[in-house]
């Protein structure tokens, strides 16, 4: 699958590991909200978390651009 940029050791791979992080968390958090029986929390959670993977990966392709 084409993605836009080349996963290795460079920038574009490091804004998206950021993102991917940061979106691993807002899932934690959406697991934490699903266990105490929120389901609303895990369905914003879980979408902020897909936006943020799919802003990774725009931002990541833009910085390999430039590179």
């Amino acid at each position: 699958m084409e993605i836009g940029f080349d996963l290795g050791a460079n920038a574009p791979t490091g804004v998206f590991v950021l993102h991917a992080a940061v979106a691993a968390f807002f899932l934690y958090l959406g697991a934490a909200n699903a266990a105490a029986g929120e389901s609303l929390g895990l369905a914003l959670n879980g979408l902020i978390a897909a936006m943020l993977v799919a802003a990774g990966v725009v931002v990541a392709r833009i910085t390999a651009r430039r590179s």
